[in-house]
């Protein structure tokens, strides 16, 4: 995302959240300090994604009903086109693709989710896209050291080894990431964008129904501003939230899809 434009986005996100740019900033710089000489390259992140269909699994209320649908019958699911797709989890929503016996090929995550199953993900293989800012400091310090397979992300003007790609809570920034890489189409699941706090989102949920509120209406609008910007890759949607410009579908549709297109 072009950091003009961005930086607008995030006066305003700033603004509505009384963020503080100096935290974000040290939280970037605390990133980059920690993952030097060995963050992943970003062709790593290339190679998995460009020129294939993703699914970003966000942590709403409707996943696990859309995880139940997953694994109902492997022969006709994600398991049976698993090379098909690329998988992207964001943050908590790792743990749903892992108790169903699925692993992520990247999670997204500013680690406030279970750490438990971010632990996993990276054991597992998956590329931990992790996220820096002003309120995740105590977090990074703990996480980062145990973590392998990492990039890092930042919501301020970006490092040599911190990128800043767009987007803004977890979900949506996986969006963003997926579109950079040049996926040739992003399905969004389990990204209900409401009040209510899915059981993947935290593993002891205490939630500012306000700010969430907020948050989600500014993923929501973000999402939004890139499905205008006409890239041509194709945007769908199998969560019950509408979201201007990304096609509303069901799950038997994705699976057509996905086969379709393997």
């Amino acid at each position: 995302m072009d950091w003009d434009e961005w930086s607008r986005w995030y006066e305003r996100i700033r603004g509505a959240l009384n963020y503080s740019l100096v935290d974000d900033s040290s939280a970037a710089t605390l990133l980059s300090t920690m993952i030097k000489d060995r963050a992943l390259d970003l062709a790593v992140l290339r190679a998995l994604i460009e020129g294939r269909d993703v699914l970003v699994f966000g942590a709403g209320p409707s996943l696990l009903h859309t995880m139940s649908r997953i694994c109902s019958d492997p022969s006709a699911s994600i398991y049976s086109m698993r090379g098909s797709v690329v998988l992207m989890a964001a943050d908590g929503a790792c743990r749903a693709l892992i108790e169903h016996g699925i692993r992520p090929d990247a999670v997204v995550t500013d680690l406030d989710g279970d750490h438990e199953y971010l632990l996993c993900s990276d054991t597992l293989g998956s590329i931990m896209v992790v996220h820096a800012h002003g309120d995740n400091i105590n977090l990074l310090k703990f996480m980062v050291p145990r973590l392998r397979n990492i990039i890092g992300t930042t919501q301020v003007r970006p490092l040599h080894n911190v990128h800043n790609f767009g987007g803004f809570t977890d979900g949506d920034r996986a969006v963003f990431i997926a579109h950079a890489m040049r996926a040739r189409s992003i399905t969004l699941i389990g990204m209900d964008l409401g009040s209510e706090v899915g059981q993947y989102s935290k593993p002891h949920p205490v939630v500012n129904t306000g700010v969430k509120i907020v948050k989600m209406r500014f993923a929501q609008m973000l999402l939004e501003y890139l499905a205008g910007a006409g890239s041509g890759i194709g945007l769908y949607n199998l969560s019950p939230s509408r979201i201007e410009g990304f096609k509303n579908i069901e799950y038997e549709d994705l699976v057509q899809h996905i086969k379709d297109r393997a």
